[in-house]
């Protein structure tokens, strides 16, 4: 039993690989797989060019904490100005925290920037793998098409041998060939199962044709005589 169940599993497999190999078509495939490159390459720089509005909204962000600090380190010195230690105190604190945010979000940005050149590297290459594939798509297709014409011909020239369909016109000029000498064969046949004319006959044509002489010559000569 599994040797049979291992036996039909093998036989469905091999039908499934010829169906597959009916259904393959190498150009419509390739005209494919260059459309799905090109919706994934597409695809791919609207999810960077989302990234890249984060990263500007981040830097606007981080200028504006760079105002904040500014804001805060003239304070600072306004208070310092003034002689109130403690307002200067509380001013330099503030600033020293805006600054914390600040690197925070200075090294953030770096990061997504270091990031965004690899992404737009990945971008150009696809993009240029793509415009390569659509450029040798033409000469694949006329490559293909060639190499059919030429397996046709080279089925089509052996077809004048073995038996093929050309092959069969060969019989045919052979059994007409045949046909014809065995009436040639039948028609010499008749004519000898006849047999020699009969001497009425013989005798009877030449008479025939001695009159009709004789009457032209008569004719002849009365036309002269005028």
């Amino acid at each position: 039993m599994p040797s049979l169940l291992k036996a039909i599993g093998n036989w469905l497999r091999g039908k499934r690989d010829e169906a597959a190999e009916k259904l393959a078509d190498p150009i419509r495939d390739g005209k494919f797989a260059i459309e799905d490159s090109e919706r994934r390459v597409q695809e791919f720089q609207a999810k960077v060019a989302k990234f890249m509005a984060v990263n500007k909204q981040l830097d606007r962000e981080i200028q504006a904490q760079k105002a904040e600090v500014e804001k805060w380190l003239s304070i600072a010195r306004k208070a310092a100005s003034a002689g109130n230690s403690a307002d200067v105190a509380q001013a330099v604190e503030a600033k020293q925290q805006a600054e914390k945010v600040l690197l925070e979000k200075q090294k953030q940005y770096d990061a997504n920037e270091a990031i965004l050149r690899q992404l737009r590297q990945q971008i150009q290459t696809a993009i240029a793998k793509v415009a390569s594939a659509k450029s040798n798509y033409a000469q694949l297709v006329a490559r293909h098409e060639g190499a059919k014409v030429r397996k046709e011909l080279a089925q089509a020239a052996s077809s004048f041998g073995g038996s093929g369909p050309l092959a069969q016109l060969d019989d045919l000029q052979k059994a007409v060939d045949a046909t014809e000498t065995e009436a040639e064969a039948l028609e010499e046949m008749a004519r000898t199962a006849q047999g020699p004319k009969s001497l009425e006959d013989k005798y009877g044509a030449m008479a025939t044709s001695a009159s009709v002489d004789e009457e032209v010559a008569r004719l002849m000569a009365e036309a002269a005589k005028k």
